[in-house]
């Protein structure tokens, strides 16, 4: 599994679609700042929002993260 496979995986367990263009763009990236710009994004921001009620917030990037940690030592 690609990096922009694994952030796109991530994102879709918090409901937030991520487009192959999206989560490749920033892919080569430490995951949280990966994280960090995806979520800086307008488009990517208001997606998370529409799913959680609000905008996404420092917990939010932490759980990120550390799904994402999970995730990868999976895929490993």
């Amino acid at each position: 599994m690609t990096d922009a496979d694994l952030l796109k995986a991530l994102f879709a367990r918090f409901g937030v679609a991520l487009s192959a263009e999206e989560a490749g763009r920033h892919a080569d990236l430490a995951p949280r700042e990966a994280i960090l710009l995806l979520l800086a994004n307008r488009e990517i921001s208001a997606r998370f929002d529409a799913a959680h009620g609000r905008p996404p917030e420092e917990n939010d990037i932490d759980a990120l993260h550390d799904l994402y940690a999970t995730l990868e030592a999976r895929h490993a």
